[in-house]
């Protein structure tokens, strides 16, 4: 896998989530020993936090400085962030990380220089990484726009994931173009899914349903993509074991006649939850989308019933807090739970729930200190939103026990959050429980997620090379810990 990189410019890692990606491009970097600065493109968190320990955990003799924060973990503002943009061109050489919304203010920057008629950005970072790179899936995307605009100046590009294609294979695109500049899957986004895949139906004017790949097309996009992309079993650094379980929970009959009806009629009445205003709450949905999304809530308990998703709505069961109860008490004294949350709703009744019943529970923030104290096992139930913080984090010494109070729809979200705790350092086997609350749209989750995985796992296995890293690589004296 080192080999890999230091012998591709531009390549891209599709290992695993805790399959030590970082540890080993740093690796591959110690061995190449680039000229210039070294940009890291990063989700916040992981911009934030994780790069850094690594670097502070192995030795590594780098100079690094955040774009994200300060070194007391403070959010920079504006102009101290423009005040660190102006010593690119002065500064040694020195790791800079940022994160993935940040990129589109830093391309637009940097000064340019004119060449004849045509104008250039002036481009201090030679060698990018891009961590997480199915973040820039989405070619109408700014960030990917940006990107885009100096990649001709990059001479060393390297992209790191383990979920390359969450949703379909049309997720690949973009990641081998920042790689290739259009050379394996084509220069247009919409050429590339024009012919690789079926068009949606048209029915009144609009697409109805997505696009399919063609039954050939799978394979020459495997074949197509194989010299860029490293998929490899990491036999020398294993991932600890992980068990699955489902935890179901049945509604009340009562609950469970008005969730009937809500998804017959798409619409409910409920009473309003203050005694001194009664009246009555009407929730509706306009579609079958909208509709699916409120019952998902309904299952888990909240209904929203305005715009502020985190206040504008109501409580209709707490069968499932209940049960969340129930695991919590069952924990074992010094083991903190992750408990895995989708809705804002959650994010208010869950922690209001158990702290009320003697729990102390906290919802993750995001900073380096709430990441350390949770290492040493000091909070004992700790809320994580997957769509905004489930990437990148090594919180792996803090439990290893999670709890998803709902399924994501997001294949990406659920890999990466199951490897927050099954990656390298973690002692013991993980345990991964899903709530699913029963005879209803929660139980169709597991099936969506399943179907999802199978095109990843496809692509991944096409891409695959029979790997066998130097032990070395976490043994050596270059990269013990200091």
């Amino acid at each position: 896998m080192k080999d890999f990189i230091v012998q591709r410019p531009f390549c891209a890692i599709w290992l695993p989530v805790g399959g030590a990606k970082s540890l080993t491009t740093l690796a591959a970097l110690s061995e190449i020993r680039p000229s210039g600065h070294i940009l890291v493109i990063a989700p916040k968190a992981i911009a934030r936090s994780s790069w850094f320990s690594e670097v502070e955990k192995w030795g590594f003799p780098l100079r690094m400085k955040s774009l994200v924060v300060d070194e007391r973990d403070r959010l920079l503002s504006a102009a101290k962030r423009k005040a660190i943009y102006e010593e690119f061109f002065s500064a040694p050489p020195t790791m800079y990380f940022i994160g993935k919304d940040l990129l589109d203010d830093l391309v637009n920057s940097m000064p340019t220089r004119k060449y004849g008629r045509q104008e250039s950005i002036l481009w201090p970072f030679p060698t990018v990484i891009i961590d997480e790179s199915q973040e820039f899936k989405n070619p109408t995307s700014v960030r990917f726009k940006a990107l885009r605009k100096v990649r001709p100046a990059i001479v060393r590009l390297i992209e790191l994931t383990g979920t390359p294609a969450p949703q379909s294979l049309l997720d690949v695109w973009s990641q081998i173009y920042l790689l290739d500049q259009g050379l394996a899957l084509g220069q247009r986004y919409t050429d590339f899914r024009k012919l690789y895949f079926k068009e949606p139906r048209i029915v009144n004017g609009r697409p109805a349903g997505k696009w399919e790949i063609h039954p050939w097309a799978e394979a020459v996009i495997h074949e197509r993509i194989k010299h860029l992309v490293l998929s490899a079993e990491n036999t020398s650094v294993p991932l600890p074991p992980v068990t699955y379980e489902t935890v179901e929970i049945e509604l009340p009959e009562h609950v469970q006649s008005a969730y009937r009806t809500f998804k017959r009629e798409q619409v409910l009445e409920l009473a309003t939850p203050d005694p001194k205003n009664p009246d009555t709450l009407i929730i509706t949905a306009d579609n079958a989308a909208i509709l699916r999304g409120k019952l998902l809530q309904f299952a888990s308990g909240t209904l929203y019933t305005g715009e502020d998703h985190g206040n504008d709505f109501v409580q209709v069961h707490e069968v499932k807090l209940l049960e969340l109860e129930k695991i919590v008490a069952s924990q074992p004294a010094g083991d903190p739970l992750l408990v895995a949350y989708r809705f804002q709703s959650d994010q208010k009744i869950i922690p209001t729930y158990l702290l009320a019943r003697g729990y102390q529970t906290e919802v993750f923030d995001g900073s380096k200190a709430m990441i350390d104290r949770w290492n040493r096992r000091e909070i004992p139930v700790m809320l994580l939103q997957p769509a905004s913080f489930g990437r990148g984090l090594n919180i792996q010494h803090g439990s290893r026990d999670l709890v998803w109070f709902t399924l994501p729809d997001s294949l990406e979200q659920w890999i990466q959050t199951v490897g927050r705790l099954r990656r390298i350092g973690q002692a013991g086997t993980v345990r991964v429980r899903s709530m699913i609350t029963k005879h209803t749209v929660d139980e169709k989750q597991p099936s969506l997620l399943s179907r999802k995985k199978l095109t990843q796992d496809a692509l991944l296995e096409a891409v695959r090379v029979e790997v066998k890293d130097d032990l070395a690589l976490l043994n050596n004296g270059a990269l013990a810990p200091g």
